[in-house]
């Protein structure tokens, strides 16, 4: 088989859902992903065996909307791409502008698109836009676009039974969806002994050591940590707060901790080089990231990646309950869920697992052998492929089911 994919961002973008694609796409093979121009990198190239075909895809703020570049642009070239390339199927990394193109390529060549749902787009976008105001009124329209792509795709691939439940509320058809986990490498994530030049390096010899990687942003939590380390201070006098990421939200995370007068106990490692990301999920005792739903915005943690990268490490793990953060982390086997915007109960989760040695070594152990079992990339591409082979031979596959559940 041979697959097209339409992705705006792409290796060697940073972010979960790139992580997710490239992941797939590489063990799935024969692979060809249209996505935007990211110098330096070439217009053309093959990393891990994809293929990858770079167009220009920016946005022009003078045009109305200032997407319309964008979307004729990768229109153009997904066509003329399929129309050479005859693949199996047309895979989009999102819904919008992805999904929407990847419909108008199906419904031209005849060949079946595949749309993947992450759960943050469709919380965020149909958040109930005001029609009053101009941006409103876009929100109203992608609302229309964002639930006629996924009728009129033939298979969709969410990521968590939220982001599920997302689509069955949207009055998607159950029968095209398929749950399928994000997940790891765990020969690539593993348990190691802390290195000690990161120790010097992030000035972290003796201490005990709460770690969160992600993106800098109010949805991820790491505020909340901030207001309960004094807290958790009390209990571990050793505790330090190692914050891994990049993003709009460090200014004002910068100013918390000053406020909080915490200065001493916080390193912001900033973004890490992805070679170094397993020794430094290897230098926390817990990992913490209280994910939690931004009232305003109705932003939303899909799944989360991070949980199974340090759960592949063997973390104790705390996380918030909220959107598909339980299904990446069970709460009292494979780490605690807390609510992610109460500081008390970030601080009692992070107390109870750095003095509680037993719990916090049985719920690391737990989150190896899950990801293991089945938050790993192997099993995650080989469920796609299935799902993918049903839209190209509806009465030959049976659809998989959530991870775990099968």
């Amino acid at each position: 088989m041979r697959y097209l994919c339409l992705s705006e961002l792409y290796w060697p973008y940073q972010g979960g859902h790139v992580v997710y694609l490239h992941e797939v796409f590489r063990r799935l093979g024969d692979t060809c992903v249209v996505t935007g121009m990211m110098p330096p990198t070439p217009r053309r190239q093959i990393v891990d065996g994809v293929e990858i075909c770079r167009i220009d895809l920016r946005r022009w703020p003078l045009l109305r909307p200032e997407s319309l570049v964008l979307y004729a642009n990768l229109a153009k070239r997904g066509l003329l791409t399929a129309l050479r390339a005859k693949p199996t199927a047309v895979i989009a990394a999102r819904v919008l502008p992805e999904g929407l193109v990847a419909n108008l390529i199906a419904g031209i060549t005849g060949i079946p698109s595949v749309v993947f749902a992450h759960g943050e787009e469709i919380a965020t976008w149909t958040h109930a836009p005001d029609p009053s105001h101009s941006r409103g009124c876009l929100g109203v329209w992608k609302q229309h676009l964002l639930w006629r792509t996924y009728r009129r795709c033939d298979k969709v691939v969410a990521n968590s039974r939220f982001t599920q439940d997302l689509l069955h509320a949207g009055r998607i058809d159950p029968s095209k969806v398929a749950v399928v986990h994000p997940g790891t490498d765990p020969k690539r994530f593993r348990p190691q002994p802390k290195d000690p030049d990161l120790l010097r390096r992030y000035q972290l010899e003796g201490k005990q050591v709460l770690l969160t990687v992600g993106r800098l942003s109010r949805r991820k939590g790491q505020d909340v940590t901030l207001r309960a380390l004094p807290q958790i201070a009390r209990a571990a006098p050793d505790v330090v707060y190692a914050i891994a990421g990049a993003g709009d939200y460090e200014a004002e995370l910068r100013a918390l901790v000053r406020l909080l007068g915490v200065e001493r106990r916080v390193r912001f490692l900033g973004s890490v080089a992805d070679e170094l990301l397993p020794a430094v999920y290897n230098l926390a005792d817990v990992f913490v990231m209280p994910n939690r739903t931004l009232p305003e915005s109705n932003d939303v943690e899909g799944f989360g990646i991070v949980f199974a990268e340090a759960g592949a490490c063997a973390k104790p793990i705390v996380a918030g309950r909220s959107g598909g953060a339980s299904e990446a982390v069970l709460d009292g086997d494979t780490g605690l869920l807390v609510d992610g915007a109460c500081p008390d109960q970030v601080a009692a989760a992070v107390i109870r697992l750095l003095t509680d040695e037993q719990l916090a070594r049985r719920l690391g152990h737990a989150a190896r052998e899950r990801v293991r079992r089945e938050l790993n990339w192997d099993h995650t591409a080989a469920r796609i492929q299935t799902w993918i082979h049903q839209a190209v031979r509806p009465d030959k596959s049976p659809a998989p089911q959530a991870a775990g559940s099968a």
